[in-house]
């Protein structure tokens, strides 16, 4: 019997290993899998059923369909703001260095930067829920809100609420949370659809079909109002971003709120996202409204997941960090990164640009802060200089490349953010912007106690080892 058990394990390994291998991921993750299941077929098999795979070919093949029979539409609803990608805003708005066009006409296809935008930084959860609230209690027409945690608490309630009051005075709302990170929070927005809302899950975790998968997930995080005044960010919908739950203490996040035609584009995500969980097909002018200029803000709204082989993302991210001249400021709570974006930061700070990294001092995915521990040492060697925020959960994700480019969202510095999930983010091209993220970046510092490589030595061989472990997994993380 034991026999049986153990050719069978074996044949179910082989049979799993092939399949990897087949794939053509990282040699290290590729390697990483094969040694797990290996040493324990089972589990290993289970394991990678379970988290390993990083594409879900039926699901992916039914959102890219699905987005195809929008394309069409979309760009023939987007003729409106396509006059306002030159001329509506100062020339040092509106032309970015040839290079950086080139790249985004490349990866990103349609979503071009749009000019005309006004954006305002929200540094908070506080100021961000503050600006959403009034933004939804003004709404005439829709309300379209896109979350990957919705939480089932205060917070959560005072929006149910103010989304009930808006389904009632006949304002159109649409809520779609993740599957996963919202999981349950169906029944609490009950009010909302008795009300004549419309809520959906993405990949819900009740669809537990073959085709169904919990790495693959929707962590963006998209607001849209009436269609002129967009959302996004890194704040979800819960107390703990206020820093009202005791155990968490200070939550530090960063979201934006953008007017004008770039709203477009955060509607057109949206849109994309409720037709693959719903079937509901939102193309029409009512959504998609023509737009004016309201700003001198440049914006390109950057959508990555994993339906895209390209995983813009990460080239962006990517291609902004090998091209600065000056600064790279970069905050992240997730930081895993992959060799091409480890040897970008450690080849900008040789070449004398002032790359500095903001991060965690403390963390809810402890094996993920581990991990990102271990590239310490290297990246301190090469010239990079690394904070740890200590004033509590640091959230925010966003990055400062000189003082013509930042961005703001969904995204992580990792694997996870660049491969397997669903992510959004707004990057703004021109100074104003970039020196508003970057003096906001600089008070960060003040709550942040810098790391040296006298620290990394004098670290103990325990927490060493524990670091050189997380990272070893770190591609399967």
């Amino acid at each position: 019997m034991v026999l049986i058990e153990v050719v069978v394990g074996y044949l179910l390994a082989f049979i799993m290993i092939l399949r990897i291998v087949l794939q053509r991921r990282e040699p290290t993750a590729t390697l990483a899998w094969v040694l797990g299941i290996l040493l324990l077929p089972y589990v290993g098999v289970l394991m990678y059923l379970l988290v390993g795979r990083r594409r879900l070919t039926r699901q992916v093949r039914k959102r890219l369909a699905r987005a195809a029979a929008l394309e069409p539409h979309l760009a023939r609803l987007g003729t409106g703001i396509a006059d306002l990608t030159a001329p509506a805003a100062p020339d040092h708005y509106c032309k970015p260095e040839e290079r950086e066009i080139a790249l985004v006409s490349n990866l990103m296809g349609r979503r071009l930067p749009t000019c005309g935008n006004h954006v305002q930084l929200l540094p908070d959860a506080n100021q961000t829920y503050q600006a959403l609230e009034e933004a939804i209690r003004t709404a005439k027409d829709h309300v379209h809100l896109l979350y990957y945690i919705y939480e089932q608490d205060e917070t959560g309630a005072r929006f149910r609420e103010l989304l009930t009051e808006k389904a009632k005075e006949g304002v159109t709302v649409r809520l779609l949370v993740d599957g996963v990170g919202s999981f349950g929070v169906d029944t609490f927005m009950n009010p909302m659809v008795q009300a004549g809302g419309y809520f959906a899950e993405f990949l819900p975790v009740g669809n537990l079909s073959r085709h169904w998968h919990p790495n693959l997930r929707n962590h963006r995080k998209i607001a849209v109002i009436d269609s002129h005044i967009g959302f996004t960010g890194g704040v979800n919908i819960g107390d703990e971003y206020t820093g009202r739950k005791r155990r968490v203490g200070h939550w530090r996040d960063t979201h934006m709120c953008i007017r004008g035609p770039a709203v477009h584009h955060l509607q057109e995500v949206f849109t994309e996202d409720w037709f693959f969980a719903t079937g509901e097909d939102l193309i029409s002018e009512r959504w998609f409204p023509e737009q004016q200029a309201v700003g001198n803000d440049m914006v390109q709204i950057i959508a990555s997941g994993p339906d895209t082989e390209t995983q813009p993302m990460h080239r962006i991210f990517f291609t902004a960090v090998t091209s600065a001249a000056e600064r790279v400021f970069l905050t992240t709570p997730y930081f895993v990164p992959d060799q091409a974006m480890l040897v970008a930061l450690e080849t900008a700070a040789m070449r004398g640009v002032d790359v500095r990294l903001l991060l965690p001092r403390r963390s809810d995915m402890r094996l993920v802060h581990q991990a990102g521990r271990s590239y310490y040492d290297e990246l301190l060697q090469s010239g990079v200089k690394i904070y740890e925020y200590s004033s509590g959960i640091l959230h925010a994700k966003s990055m400062v490349i000189d003082e013509r480019w930042a961005t703001v969202g969904s995204a992580n510095m990792d694997v996870r953010s660049f491969q397997l999930n669903f992510e959004v983010n707004a990057a703004v091209y021109g100074p104003d912007f970039a020196n508003q993220l970057a003096a906001l970046f600089q008070h960060d510092l003040t709550q942040a106690q810098q790391i040296t490589l006298e620290d990394i030595k004098r670290k103990k061989l325990t927490a060493r080892m524990k670091e050189s472990l997380a990272r070893v997994l770190s591609p399967v993380l």
